[in-house]
């Protein structure tokens, strides 16, 4: 198993990064959907929990289904039927605190794959976020990821590049480098420890480091990317229209995937 934790700086409040974050998981599940015939997102319940299994507070319980193929890598097509390339997923979110749990049928016990959240107003600097402990903790590896900075694994793209937006409704953007280090502009991290685990023999190494790295490193990036660059889409925005725009999306979505392959 690799264990990874992500620490995303963004130029926001804890509380705009709630509504952001919903907002841009719906906005790009109805642009992603379909794309490809067959593939996307089916968002099966979305819901209000009390009580959960892993001791969380009160919060927002969904359950989706992510049809993937062309989104798996040829080494891994290689050794699962097409229709198995399905991920169920189970996440829970009792903001700040987030966790999702991943799925697949055909694999069972032999694919492990977590991602669990902890949000807070500050730089990124906690020890210890998400309270780790023994072979979690001794396996973490902390990597900061900058939505400012453009690598060759994950270029900017048109419209999205928060090195030269400028949020009408907030006045931020234009972000440098380090950005973070200016008290004018507020600052927030998002930690998401990755737990992956792929028990095939000959893969595993290989497939649980691609995971991390082009199946959450890569798209975490892009996708804070959108959800800084669509600010001026949500900053108005409160929980009940994020809940009706979520409720659109489950309809959109399910529409799309039912066209004909």
């Amino acid at each position: 198993m690799i264990v990874r934790e992500y620490r995303l700086v963004m130029p926001l409040t804890v509380d705009e990064y709630r509504v952001g974050q919903l907002y841009m998981v719906a906005k790009a599940s109805q642009q992603e959907t379909g794309k490809t015939a067959g593939e996307g997102i089916e968002i099966v319940k979305n819901e209000p929990y009390v009580e959960n299994e892993h001791g969380m507070g009160p919060g927002q319980y969904t359950e989706k289904r992510m049809y993937l193929k062309s989104k798996v890598p040829s080494f891994v097509r290689m050794v699962m039927p097409e229709n198995a390339l399905v991920l169920t997923e189970y996440s829970w979110n009792a903001f700040p605190h987030c966790k999702t749990v991943y799925e697949n049928e055909w694999l069972g016990q032999k694919f492990i794959l977590s991602v669990e959240s902890m949000h807070a107003n500050e730089p990124g600097l906690a020890e210890n976020p998400l309270n780790l402990k023994g072979a979690d903790l001794e396996k973490r590896k902390v990597e900061y990821l900058n939505i400012a900075c453009e690598d060759s694994y994950a270029p900017m793209s048109k419209g999205e590049d928060p090195r030269t937006f400028v949020s009408n409704e907030s006045g931020r953007g234009k972000l440098a480098a380090n950005w973070f280090l200016s008290p004018a502009i507020p600052v927030m991290c998002a930690y998401k420890v990755v737990r992956l685990q792929f028990k095939v023999l000959g893969l595993q190494r290989k497939v649980e480091e691609w995971g991390q790295f082009y199946g959450m490193q890569v798209p975490l990036i892009q996708y804070h990317r959108k959800l800084f660059c669509w600010i001026d889409e949500w900053f108005r925005l409160d929980m009940k229209k994020i809940r009706d725009m979520e409720q659109k999306t489950r309809d959109i979505t399910k529409q799309k995937l039912q066209q004909p392959v």
